[in-house]
């Protein structure tokens, strides 16, 4: 991997738990983790598909943990974890291929067609990570999802991170 991958992936380790923390600042429940949660599940699974399956049904159970501070330590702890893992291009792909089956219902032929190439041309190392997902991200203003377009997957971190 290069090291511009290994510092966006740091960038968005210290993105995502900063965030989190600012939850608990701000005060925390249930329904604003599991928004947390819902809004990173794509980069979770660009980090590791394992540690991704586990953590899903964690926050599931968070009724049955007896505070929510220390549901909130026990997440926080599997998130770090989960994010020290590098991202992969294999899992990436994954990803892309994920988020290409949203627009299953309203790409034509060709239009899948690129897509599929693209995302395939990534998983070689032919183009960028950027390349499939500008396009994913102008098929989202195109025909647009309202899960897919909270995800954290496509905004990236604040700018202020890269001063």
């Amino acid at each position: 991997m290069s090291d511009t991958w290994l510092e966006d992936d740091n960038k968005t380790r210290i993105y995502t738990l900063r965030e989190l923390d600012n939850l608990r600042r701000d005060g925390l429940t249930r329904g604003k983790l599991v928004d947390f949660h819902s809004r990173y599940k794509l980069i979770l699974l660009a980090h590791s598909q394992p540690e991704y399956r586990q953590i899903g049904p964690f926050v599931a159970a968070m009724a049955d943990w007896p505070s929510l501070d220390a549901f909130f330590d026990a997440y926080r702890e599997r998130l770090e974890k989960l994010l020290a893992h590098p991202s992969t291009r294999q899992n990436h792909t994954n990803v892309l291929m994920h988020v290409q089956g949203y627009f299953r219902e309203h790409l034509n032929a060709q239009q899948k067609q690129e897509l599929t190439t693209l995302i395939d041309d990534y998983r070689l190392g032919k183009e960028p990570l950027l390349a499939p997902l500008n396009l994913l991200k102008h098929y989202l203003t195109e025909f647009p999802d309202a899960y897919l377009s909270g995800q954290r997957y496509f905004t990236g971190w604040p700018q202020a991170l890269d001063e």
